[in-house]
């Protein structure tokens, strides 16, 4: 080889390759339409109820039928993106939420419109488990939390501005026009991946491997029976037995999927993932988290146009303090797991949205409360955008690539079931508080707030002890307080191709 052809072969290998930006760039327009999609619909629920006549129960589905199917299918989506590749999955479900959207705009009924959002469900099941694999299978690990944490920020965008561009969009144009502004959002984002993203080598791919489809079956009726158990108190009562045995059948699949994940050759979950402590205390930590995330949500949205009698828009606003807060802090923690471990930063985030937490069940107590509910929500959203993105880089760091879908389906499940229960026991806290006045929906302001704000209380309780329970396994997690990178050789079987990291002791106690 001459010496011009050897500068140009060490040129190119040092020539910054711009494809995982460009991964960056379509995941971004994903989460645009998947998260507006998602968080558009809290600030619409009070509209929708009155706009089809429904009681609280029903209208909970709105919230409750998107995030059930896209929790209960986030595990079968995962392990099939191992299977047959993340590009096709992701684009397929792209194609389909955008359908989906553009056919809820005009539904005439609440049940077409409940179906068409566990269409959603379905195509967010596809979309949002390979986002953080393509940005792990295309980052080297010195900016991978960088990518995670960008994604994460990018999230949190589409997160703030569904509450936000929401608010406003109710009030100009009706609720149709929520589902309606997803659809250039996903022709942008199919027709980008299709021109961006690259196939997949068909050789890192699990090969000839039997689906678990009892594991996957189990984990469905899991998932289904327990929100649906959930919501019902609400609609039957505290007294009908219906409710309970729902839950207990969900209780029996679980075990039952257990079981038979611990049996097969090929699990749907891969329990060896779950069996380091580490890992397993970062998996529990993402789910409490994300539990009191979902709810805090809730209880502000409702206390604000049910307690407080706020517009629509207003309460989008103040829903969106808690998002950008996240976009504003998500980036940080990128920067800071250069200096610090993946404990030590999740913590400080875990830290931070317990004190927010604090903050919000305060402000329930008193009257003039605007200045520390803000504060609060910025507070919950900065701990959490610190936290997402060392802890989901814990969960997923040094595993071989055939196997990251899988990993983060686990944490995507977790993630997502979290969401789905928070919203759904918030939902069930306050229905039962409006009905113990004779509210029956969420149509109108409640004429005398005083005697529902103990529901409103109660559930931001139950937000400070998942936070809580959530610092205490960050903490529990072990190892080094700060972290470093190091040149060594990766793992066997790893797929890392830049310096590996290694954490070490700090000096402090």
């Amino acid at each position: 080889m001459t010496a011009s052809a050897l500068n140009g072969d060490v040129a190119a290998r040092r020539r910054p390759d711009s494809y995982p930006w460009k991964v960056l760039v379509v995941t971004t327009l994903g989460s645009l339409l998947t998260f507006v999609n998602s968080t558009s619909l809290n600030v619409a629920l009070p509209a929708i109820s009155e706009a089809f006549a429904i009681p609280a129960a029903t209208a909970d589905w709105m919230l409750v039928a998107f995030m059930l199917t896209l929790t209960s299918l986030i595990l079968v989506f995962a392990r099939i993106s191992d299977m047959v590749g993340r590009k096709r999955l992701y684009l397929g479900g792209l194609a389909l939420m955008t359908g989906a959207s553009l056919a809820a705009a005009f539904a005439l009924d609440p049940t077409t419109l409940i179906i068409l959002r566990c269409l959603q469900g379905v195509a967010a099941a596809s979309i949002i488990p390979n986002m953080n694999a393509m940005i792990a299978d295309a980052f080297p690990h010195r900016l991978l939390a960088l990518g995670l944490s960008l994604n994460i920020m990018m999230a949190s965008v589409a997160s703030m501005m569904g509450p936000l561009v929401g608010g406003v969009l109710l009030g100009a144009f009706g609720w149709q026009s929520l589902f309606l502004v997803n659809v250039p959002f996903g022709v942008a984002a199919l027709a980008l991946g299709i021109f961006v993203l690259r196939a997949e080598d068909r050789s890192r791919r699990v090969r000839r491997v039997r689906f678990d489809f009892a594991g996957a079956a189990l984990s469905i009726a899991t998932l289904t029976m327990l929100m649906i158990g959930i919501n019902r108190v609400s609609a039957w009562g505290w007294q009908d037995i219906r409710p309970y045995l729902l839950i207990a059948g969900a209780l029996c699949a679980l075990v039952a999927f257990v079981a038979v994940e611990r049996r097969v050759r090929e699990p749907l979950i891969d329990l060896a993932l779950v069996r380091e402590k580490a890992r397993a205390l970062a998996y529990a930590t993402a789910f409490l988290m994300s539990f009191a995330q979902a709810a805090v949500m809730v209880v502000v949205v409702l206390a604000e146009q049910l307690l407080r009698g706020a517009t629509p828009a207003q309460t989008g606003l103040i829903a969106a303090t808690l998002a950008g807060s996240v976009m504003v802090a998500s980036p940080l923690s990128g920067l800071l797991a250069k200096w610090w471990s993946s404990r030590t930063v999740s913590s400080a985030g875990a830290l931070f949205s317990l004190l927010g937490y604090v903050g919000v069940f305060t402000s329930l107590l008193i009257d003039e409360q605007s200045a520390l509910l803000l504060l609060s929500l910025i507070c919950i959203g900065a701990g959490n955008g610190i936290f997402t993105a060392p802890n989901t880089a814990a969960i997923m760091g040094g595993l071989p690539e055939n196997r990251r879908g899988i990993s983060n389906g686990i944490r995507s499940v977790l993630f997502n079931g979290a969401l789905t229960l928070g919203t759904a026991i918030a939902l069930l806290i306050v229905g039962q508080s409006l009905q113990a006045v004779d509210v029956g929906g969420y149509g109108e302001p409640v004429a005398d707030p005083g005697a529902v704000v103990g529901g409103f209380q109660f559930a931001a309780g139950l937000l400070i002890a998942f936070s809580a329970g959530a610092l205490t396994c960050s903490l529990a997690r072990g190892g080094p307080w700060r972290a470093t990178f190091i040149d060594s050789p990766n793992p066997a079987g790893s797929p890392l191709d830049s310096p590996a990291p290694r954490e070490v002791r700090s000096a402090a106690p």
